[in-house]
C-alpha cells in the first residue's frame, strides 16, 4: 500500500509540474498551423483549420460558403497570421471570444464594442429546419458560455434573449450537426442544420488498417473509449463482457489475476480454439492480456466472420480481437489523471445451518444406519448447546478424557473471508502533437487486496508505456510503441480448487481453534495453512517494444509500412509449504496438515517473441465513384517458451525457504517449446459510388506445427455490400421512413486453425524416474512413444455469413443483424480402434467435423431533450447473440453417449424424467424396477421418500440401457449447458454535468446439473461430513411430501446415485440477469474548471456485480456454478478523472 502511495503522490506531483507549464487559454500566436488549400470554400477552410488546429471557431456557414476558391499553402505558421491570409480580401474578420474564434463580417466591426455596453437585452427569433426544409422540434439553442438554453417548438420556432451582438448562439441536436453564429446586428436567424458527417465517416480499426464503418461488408463491431473509460475495472476482459455481441468472454472466478475466456460466435472445435488477440498487431494471449492498463485503450474491433479475419489466416479461424492503444490527439499538451479506490465485498455466499442440535440430527438422519453418526448422548449437549448458545462449543469428550468434541455454529464463509478488502488504481497520461513529433505517455499502479482473513492474498500490476511518432520528412515518419508491464501476485500456497471445495463443505460443528488456543484439525487445515503453511509469490515482467517505419510513397495514396516486435516475457515463482500444528485433545500428542515434510519450489518461465510485417497500402478514388484499395504484405513471427521448474522436499526453516535449505530428494523438470509462422497476405477493395461494395482478402500461411509437406494453406475470403439507401429509386423511400442507412451484407471465407502442439507430428518418448528403488536409487525409464499420423495438417473452418446495417431518424437508431453458419472440418480427433498388438493407443487424425449456426444483433437509440433549459441526453443500447452446434462426423460406430456423436448439439444433457416421490409401500412396489439407476454399495434401497423416476419405454424397468444414441433405455435429452442468448443492456442519461450509467448483462437460456462434488447444492447427500444448506431442509418426510429434496441421506448424490444421474428435477435453470455496472457521475462546469486551469474535472461513484436474478435453487453465482473457485465480489468505487 505504501508503494502505492508513492507512485499516486508523484503521479499528482507531476501532473501539477507539467499544469504549470500548460498554457490553456493560449493566444493564437502560440498555435501553429501547417495547411495546403486548393481552392476551397472560406467554410471548408476554417473547418480544416480548425480541426488542424484543435481550436472552436464560430461563424455563419451560409455567408462564408459563399466565398469560393480560397488558396493558401503555409507551414507551422502561427495562427493569427494564418487567418490574416486567410481572410484577406474577404469581408471578414477574427477576434477571440470564451476561447473560440469568431469570424464576422466587418460592417459589424464598428457597432459591436458600442453594443456590447449596453444592457438591454436582443429578442433573437428564428427557425431551425434540416436541409429538406423540414422544421426541427427539440433542437437546443443556447448561447457560448452562458446557461441560457431554449429549445424549439414543434414547428422549429425559437426565440432567446441575448446580452451582445459578440454572443455566439449554439445550434445542436443528436444526429446533426452543430452550429456556431455569431449574432451581430441580426435579430432573426434562420438556422438549417445537415446530416452530422460524423456518423458516416466513423472509421474501424481492421487487420492491418482503418476502414470507414459505411464501407464494411464483412461482419465487424467493436466499441472504443467512451465504452468502457468512465467505469472502473480490474481487467480488460472484464470490462468488455457483454458490450459486443457474440463476444462471449467468461468471468469463471472472483480471483482478481484469473484471466477470462475469451470466444467468438460459440463452440469452435473439439480441441478448443479462441479468438486471436492483438494489442497495437502484436498477439496476446488470455493470460498476457491481464497484464494490460485498460486506461490505454483506445478502442476494441472483433472481426466476427471469416472474411474480415481471413487477412490473418490460420489463427483468425475462430475470431480477431483487435485492441488499439491511444495516441495523441491535441496540439496542446494534455495530462490526465485517473484514480479510484474502491471497497469489494462478498457476492452470493451459502445459507449454512449453524445450529448444533439441527446440524447433528440432520447429519445423523443421512448417514443412519451406515454410521452411527451421533448417538443420543452425543446429541444430548448439542440440545443444551442450542437453547443456550453461550455454552462451551469445544468440551472433553465423555468416553476420552484427551479428545476434545466440538459443537461449533461455525460458518466457515466468515472465518475464511473478510467482510470487504481495499482496491486501489492510479493513472496518468501525458500526450501532444504536432507536425513533426507527436507522443503519449502513461503510467498505472494497481493493488488488489484479497479476501482472506488470514494469509492475505495481494496482486500488484505496475504499467509503463511509451508511444511517438517522428516526421523525419514530408514522406518519411518513424516511430516506436514501448510498453512494460509488471505483476506480482503474493498469495498462500495453499489454495486452488481443493480448498474452496473444502471451505464450502466444511461442517459448522468444527472450530478453528482449541480452547488453550491451539488450531483444531479443521482449523489447522483451513486457516492454519492459509496464516503459515506457505507462501506462493509470482512476479511476472513483460517488455515490449515496436519499431514503426512509414513511407509515403505517394502523398495520400500509397503508403509502405514496416514494424518490427521484441516480446520478452520473464516470470518467477517462488512457493513453499510447511506442515501446520494442531491438537485434538488437551493432552494429546501434536499432530500436523498440510505437506509433512515440506518443501521448497522455485519456478521459471521465459517467453521470447519476435514479430515482423511490412506491406503496402494503395487506396485512391478514380474519377468521383471508382475507389481502390490495394493491401499486400508478409508477416513472420517466432516464439520461444523455456520453463524449468526445481522442487525440494524436507525444508528446514519457513524463515528461510529455499532449495538449498530442504535436504530431501530434488525433483526437476524443463521445458522448452518453440513455433514460427510466416505467411503473405492481401486486402483488394473496390466501392462503386459509394454504394457497392466488394472486398477480397485472404492469406497463405505456413506453421511448424505441421510436417513439412501439409504445414502451408491458402485462405480465401470475399464479401460484399449494398448501400440501398443511396440508391435514387430509393431515396423517396428512406426520405419518408427517416432511413439514413441501409445496407446489406454478405461473406464467404475459409480458414485454417493451427491451435494444436508444437510438436504434435513429432513420436515423442517420455521418461520419467520409476516409483521402486534399486540400488539405493530410483531408475530412470524411457516410454514407448505414441503412434502418429503421417499426414495432419490444418483443422480447415469456413463461414457464411450475411447481415445488415440500418441508422434511422437522424443516425439516431442504429441497428446491425448477422446470421452465419460456420463449419469447421477436419478436427483433430482418435482414429479407427487398431489391433491390441500394435502396442500403443491409435494416433489423432483429421476426422471430425462439426456446424455452427448463430445470429447476433445491436440496437441502440440515442436522443436529447431540454429539461428544466439544460439538454438532458439519453442512451438506450441492447444486444443479443446465440449460437447452436452439431456434430455432422465423428467415428463413434457404436454412437456412445459417453463420446461425440453423429447429429449430437453440444452441451446436450441426457437423463431421466423425475415424476416425484414415492408417497407410499405400495406405490413403490407397483412401480418399474429401477434399482439400476439408484443402487449403491451402501446398502440403501428405494424407499417411501425417495425419487420415482418414468419407465419411458415402458419395459418394466428404469435404466440407461446400452447407453447409446440407439439403446438408451429410459434417458432423454433433458436439457443443455452451452449459454444461449447472451446478453447487453446499455442504459445511459447526462444532464447538467451529471451522468448515469446502467448495465446490465446475462445469459436467456442455460441447464445446468449438479455434478456430485457440488458439496454446496447437495450437501449431506452427497457425504455426511459435510455441512447442512439452508435449501436442502426443504426435504421430504412424512408431514411434508411435496417437499424439493427426497428423504435425506447421504451418498445418493454421488456418480450414478440416485441424485448423480442426471434428471429433470434437479436440472437447473442457470439464465441469469446481472446489474453489472451502475455509474453515477459529475463534471464540473467548464467555467469553474476553467478558472482552476482545467480541462475537465469528474467525480463518480461506480458499482460492480450489483446484484443478479437467477432461478439456481443454491446461493451460487451463476458464472461460478462448480463451487470450487474464488468467490465472486461486488465492487463499490470512488473515483476522479482530471484533464488538463
Amino acid at each position: 500500500m505504501k508503494v502505492g502511495l508513492i507512485v499516486f503522490a508523484t503521479l499528482l506531483t507531476s501532473a501539477g509540474t507539467l499544469l504549470a507549464e500548460t498554457v490553456f487559454s493560449q493566444n493564437l500566436k502560440d498555435v501553429k498551423v501547417s495547411i495546403n488549400l486548393k481552392g476551397e470554400s472560406l467554410e471548408r477552410a476554417i473547418e480544416k483549420i480548425s480541426k488542424t488546429s484543435k481550436m472552436d471557431f464560430s461563424y455563419n456557414n451560409n455567408e462564408l460558403r459563399k466565398v469560393k476558391g480560397i488558396v493558401l499553402d503555409v507551414s507551422h505558421m502561427p495562427l493569427n497570421e494564418v487567418l490574416i491570409q486567410l481572410l484577406k480580401g474577404t469581408p471578414f474578420s477574427y477576434r477571440e471570444a470564451d476561447k473560440n474564434v469568431v469570424i464576422f463580417r466587418k460592417r459589424d466591426q464598428d457597432a459591436l464594442p458600442v453594443l456590447s455596453w449596453i444592457n438591454e437585452a436582443i429578442l433573437i427569433k428564428g427557425v431551425v429546419t434540416d436541409d429538406q426544409g423540414a422544421p426541427i422540434p427539440g433542437v437546443s439553442v443556447r448561447i457560448m458560455g452562458t446557461q441560457k438554453n431554449v429549445s424549439t417548438d414543434v414547428n422549429g420556432n425559437y426565440q432567446i434573449e441575448a446580452g451582445s451582438p459578440a454572443d455566439v448562439l449554439v445550434f445542436s441536436y443528436v444526429g446533426l450537426t452543430e452550429q456556431k453564429i455569431v449574432i451581430g446586428t441580426r435579430k432573426l436567424i434562420n438556422v438549417v442544420l445537415k446530416d452530422d458527417d460524423k456518423f458516416l465517416n466513423e472509421v474501424v480499426v481492421v487487420g492491418y488498417g482503418v476502414q470507414k464503418k459505411t464501407n464494411l461488408s464483412g461482419a465487424v463491431d467493436g466499441v472504443t473509449s467512451k465504452d468502457i473509460e468512465n467505469r472502473p475495472f480490474p481487467s480488460v476482459g472484464a470490462g468488455l463482457q457483454g458490450l459486443i455481441p457474440n463476444l462471449n468472454i467468461g468471468v469463471s472466478s472472483g480471483q482478481v489475476n484469473k484471466a477470462p475466456s475469451f470466444n467468438v460466435r460459440g463452440f469452435t472445435s473439439v480441441n478448443g480454439g479462441g479468438p486471436y488477440i492483438l494489442v497495437d498487431n502484436v498477439p496476446f494471449t488470455t493470460d498476457e492480456l491481464m497484464a494490460l492498463n485498460p486506461a490505454d485503450i483506445e478502442n476494441v474491433t472483433v472481426l466476427k466472420d471469416a472474411a474480415s479475419a481471413a487477412i490473418y489466416g490460420a489463427r483468425g479461424a475462430f475470431g480477431v480481437v483487435l485492441i488499439t492503444t491511444k495516441t495523441a490527439k491535441s496540439a496542446d499538451l494534455k495530462v490526465g489523471v485517473n484514480t479510484y479506490y474502491a471497497i469489494r465485498n462478498l457476492g452470493k455466499v451459502p445459507a449454512v445451518v449453524t445450529d448444533p442440535l439441527q446440524v447433528m440430527e440432520y447429519k445423523h438422519d443421512a448417514a443412519y444406519p451406515l454410521y452411527n453418526l451421533y448417538p443420543d448422548n452425543i446429541r444430548a449437549y448439542a440440545r443444551e448447546r442450542s437453547q443456550n448458545p453461550s455454552l462451551p462449543s469445544v468440551i472433553i469428550s465423555p468416553s476420552d478424557p484427551n479428545a476434545w468434541m466440538y459443537y461449533g455454529s461455525t460458518n466457515w464463509m466468515d472465518e475464511v473471508y473478510k467482510p470487504s478488502a481495499p482496491t486501489y488504481s492510479a493513472n496518468m497520461n501525458i500526450s501532444k502533437k504536432d507536425d513533426k513529433l507527436s507522443y503519449y505517455m502513461s503510467s498505472e499502479y494497481f493493488r488488489n487486496e484479497g479476501m482472506f482473513r488470514y494469509g492475505n492474498d495481494t496482486y500488484d500490476r505496475y504499467n509503463l508505456r511509451a508511444k511517438a511518432d517522428y516526421s523525419l520528412s514530408k514522406w518519411l515518419t518513424i516511430g516506436n510503441n514501448t510498453s512494460f508491464m509488471s505483476s506480482t501476485y503474493d498469495a498462500s500456497s495453499y489454495g486452488g480448487e481443493g480448498f474452496f471445495h473444502n471451505v464450502n463443505r466444511q461442517s459448522s460443528l468444527d472450530v478453528p481453534k482449541n480452547p488453550d488456543g491451539s488450531w483444531t484439525s479443521t482449523g489447522a487445515a483451513l486457516l492454519g495453512r492459509l496464516q503459515s503453511g506457505g507462501r506462493s509469490v509470482t512476479r511476472s515482467n513483460n517488455f515490449q517494444t515496436t519499431f514503426t517505419a512509414k513511407a509515403s510513397l505517394v502523398k495520400d495514396v500509397w503508403d509502405l509500412k514496416a514494424d518490427a516486435t521484441i516480446r520478452r516475457i520473464d516470470t518467477a515463482g517462488k512457493s513453499y509449504e510447511i506442515p501446520v500444528a494442531y491438537k485434538a485433545g488437551p493432552n494429546a500428542a501434536t499432530g500436523y496438515t498440510g505437506s509433512n515434510p515440506g518443501w521448497a519450489q522455485n519456478d521459471d518461465r521465459h517467453i521470447r517473441h519476435n514479430i515482423y510485417n511490412i506491406y503496402t497500402d494503395f487506396h485512391k478514388t478514380f474519377g468521383s465513384k471508382h475507389y481502390v484499395q490495394v493491401l499486400a504484405g508478409f508477416n513472420q513471427e517466432y516464439r520461444n517458451r523455456n520453463a524449468a521448474w526445481v522442487n525440494r522436499k524436507g525444508l528446514i526453516s519457513s524463515t528461510l525457504p529455499s532449495v538449498n535449505l530442504a535436504t530431501g530428494e530434488l525433483t526437476s523438470k524443463e521445458y522448452i517449446e518453440d513455433w514460427a509462422v510466416r505467411g503473405w497476405f492481401y486486402r483488394f477493395n473496390y466501392i462503386f459510388d459509394d454504394k457497392y461494395i466488394l472486398e477480397l482478402n485472404g492469406r497463405y500461411d505456413g506453421t511448424s506445427r505441421f510436417p513439412t509437406d501439409d504445414r502451408w494453406g491458402f485462405f480465401p475470403s470475399a464479401s460484399v455490400g449494398w448501400v440501398l439507401s443511396r440508391e435514387n429509386f430509393f431515396k423517396p423511400v428512406a426520405e419518408k421512413l427517416g432511413i439514413d442507412l441501409l445496407k446489406f451484407r454478405a461473406s464467404y471465407g475459409a480458414l485454417g486453425n493451427q491451435d494444436v502442439g508444437a510438436y504434435y507430428y513429432i513420436p515423442a518418448m517420455g521418461s520419467g524416474q520409476i516409483n521402486q528403488i534399486l540400488d539405493g536409487k530410483r531408475p530412470t525409464e524411457v516410454r514407448p512413444p505414441a503412434a502418429v499420423a503421417q499426414s495432419l495438417t490444418w483443422e480447415r473452418v469456413s463461414t457464411v455469413n450475411v447481415g445488415g446495417d440500418v441508422s434511422l431518424f437522424k443516425n439516431r437508431l442504429d441497428l446491425n443483424f448477422d446470421a452465419y453458419t460456420r463449419y469447421t472440418e477436419g478436427m483433430l480427433t482418435k482414429g479407427r480402434t487398431l489391433p491390441g498388438p500394435f502396442g500403443v493407443l491409435e494416433p489423432k487424425v483429421n476426422a471430425a467435423d462439426l456446424k455452427t449456426k448463430g445470429w447476433e444483433f445491436r440496437i441502440g437509440w440515442k436522443d436529447g431533450f431540454l429539461l428544466n433549459n439544460s439538454q438532458f441526453y439519453y442512451n438506450i443500447g441492447f444486444n443479443m447473440g446465440d449460437s447452436k452446434t452439431f456434430i455432422t462426423k465423428f467415428d463413434n460406430p457404436n454412437g456412445l453417449l459417453s463420446d461425440y456423436y453423429v447429429g449430437q448439439q453440444i452441451g446436450e444433457i441426457w437423463g431421466l424424467e423425475t415424476e416425484g416421490f414415492f408417497q407410499s409401500k405400495e406405490e413403490l412396489a407397483s412401480h418399474a424396477d429401477q434399482s439400476a439407476v439408484g443402487a449403491d454399495d451402501t446398502g440403501y434401497k428405494f424407499d417411501v421418500g425417495d425419487l420415482k423416476f418414468k419407465d419411458l419405454n415402458n419395459d418394466g424397468k428404469v435404466d440407461k440401457g446400452k447407453n447409446t444414441v440407439n439403446d438408451h433405455g429410459d434417458q432423454k435429452i433433458i436439457g443443455n449447458d452451452e449459454a444461449r442468448y447472451r446478453y447487453g443492456i446499455d442504459l445511459g442519461a447526462g444532464w447538467k454535468g451529471f451522468d448515469l450509467r446502467l448495465f446490465f448483462q446475462g445469459v436467456g437460456k442455460r441447464d445446468w446439473y449438479p455434478n456430485a462434488s457440488n458439496h454446496y447444492f447437495w450437501g449431506v447427500y452427497a457425504q455426511p461430513w459435510t455441512n447442512v444448506q439452508e435449501h436442502n431442509l426443504d426435504h421430504w418426510t412424512p408431514e411434508n411430501p411435496n417437499a424439493y429434496f427426497p428423504r435425506v441421506k447421504a451418498y445418493i448424490a454421488e456418480d450414478e446415485s440416485e441424485l448423480g444421474n442426471p434428471q429433470t428435477r434437479y436440472l437447473q435453470d442457470a439464465s441469469y440477469l446481472r446489474l453489472k455496472n451502475l455509474t453515477i457521475g459529475y463534471t464540473l462546469p467548464k467555467s469553474l474548471t476553467s478558472k482552476m486551469k482545467m480541462d475537465k474535472l469528474r467525480v463518480y461513484f461506480s458499482a460492480e456485480n450489483v446484484f443478479d436474478v437467477s432461478h439456481i435453487k443454491a446461493r451460487l453465482d451463476p458464472e461460478g456454478l462448480d463451487g470450487k473457485v474464488y468467490p465472486f465480489q461486488k465492487t463499490f468505487s470512488f473515483g476522479l478523472n482530471l484533464n488538463f
